[in-house]
């Protein structure tokens, strides 16, 4: 089994924010236990290990010093939203104009009469019905309050509406998850390791983000310090070292 060690001083190399530092100030209950032996980068004590396949392990000291964080997966119900571009068709009833919008069917199909549509330049609106479909895109007509007749035939306006998860979907802290050039991912706890997960998000809320796939409640993930570890785990897969 290959496993490979980067120590304090190459994440200082790599520009990871970890200080070692003779100033640094720490409460007592908060100094980092000494580890044993030097604080150097042939110490096994002090840094982060790589192993292909149970994936990073922070030492003890080491995330003290990062203020490492772990959290459980859990399940809530979400609010997303969604934006639309609607367009008047009709105003001929006083204070009121019609409005169309297209969008993706999946999006459409959330949608249902009566729900609330902020528009811009703070018109407000309500869903009427979700019309035809044509090529996975679903109609969905909208009225608009209007009562200075504003708004005229043609009118292009964009609009927000709030649609609630059907029932508690999984959500993680939005920080927890790294956005990169191969996907989203997260680091989940492995038996005192870390492995990178890739996952599917979805909508996001409040600080929290959805995973449609690759998280289940009851996961335990790294949500602090998760960019120290992607780029440790970069700079060992660019430099050959993975």
């Amino acid at each position: 089994m290959k496993t490979n060690f980067l120590s304090l001083t190459n994440l200082l190399a790599a520009s990871l924010a970890i200080a070692i530092s003779a100033t640094t100030t720490w409460a007592e209950d908060e100094m980092p236990e000494k580890p044993v032996g030097p604080i150097r980068g042939d110490n096994p004590n002090v840094g982060i290990k790589y192993d292909k396949k149970q994936g990073l392990f922070v030492t003890p000291f080491s995330a003290k010093l990062l203020g490492f964080k772990m959290a459980d997966v859990g399940e809530k119900e979400i609010l997303s939203k969604l934006t639309l571009q609607a367009q008047v068709f009709d105003v001929s009833s006083k204070g009121k104009a019609l409005a169309s919008a297209w969008l993706p069917q999946e999006d459409a199909e959330k949608l249902e009469a009566g729900t609330p549509v902020t528009m811009e330049r703070g018109f407000k609106g309500k869903i009427l019905s979700v019309a035809g479909k044509l090529n996975q895109q679903g109609e969905v007509l909208l009225e608009i309050e209007d009562e200075n007749s504003e708004l005229k035939a043609g009118k292009f306006l964009s609009g927000t509406i709030e649609v609630s998860s059907d029932g508690e979907v999984v959500v993680v802290p939005k920080d927890s998850v790294v956005n990169s050039a191969e996907g989203a991912f997260a680091y989940v706890d492995n038996g005192g390791w870390t492995t990178r997960t890739q996952v599917e998000v979805g909508a996001e809320q409040d600080g929290m983000i959805e995973i449609v796939d690759g998280l289940y409640a009851g996961d335990v993930i790294v949500t602090h310090p998760v960019m120290t570890l992607w780029m440790t785990e970069l700079q060992l897969l660019k430099s050959g070292r993975a």
